[in-house]
């Protein structure tokens, strides 16, 4: 998979991972809708303490090219855009904490790796992209 910014390496295996938690935990408890929204809500929240401070834009670029990794594209919008009507009374207080502890984690990643480099500071919205093949890379 070829994405073009900094940290996806770093993030990847964390949203790989967090899916699997996330099926494993709420998949058959609540619905689909529900389930894709606590994943979007988490890569966002593992994503914003590096990309907060920076333009809105493409910290939702990130967040859309990190939930289509485990997403297909229409589902991984509509995680991004909608937010379902709970069916469980939990779901509202697990969202805020699956996003809370993701950010935790991604503080934590923050201080390992140096996300505020003049290389991923510099990186915009053009060097993001979908998943593509090395001929496209190299057109």
């Amino acid at each position: 998979m070829d994405i073009q910014f900094p940290e996806f390496e770093i993030f990847a295996p964390k949203v790989e991972l967090a899916w699997t938690a996330l099926e494993r935990q709420y998949a058959g408890r609540i619905l689909g809708a529900e389930l894709d929204h606590l994943f979007a809500c988490l890569v966002y929240g593992l994503t914003s303490p590096a990309y907060a401070e920076r333009e809105p834009a493409l910290h939702f670029e990130v967040c859309r090219i990190l939930v289509a990794t485990k997403l297909p594209a229409e589902r991984a919008d509509a995680a991004l855009h909608t937010v379902p009507e709970p069916t469980q009374p939990w779901v509202e207080s697990t969202r805020e904490q699956v996003e809370s502890q993701a950010a935790r984690m991604g503080r934590m990643l923050q201080e390992m790796h140096s996300f505020t480099d003049d290389a991923a500071a510099d990186a915009g919205l053009s060097g993001l992209g979908r998943p593509g093949n090395s001929e496209e890379k190299a057109a």
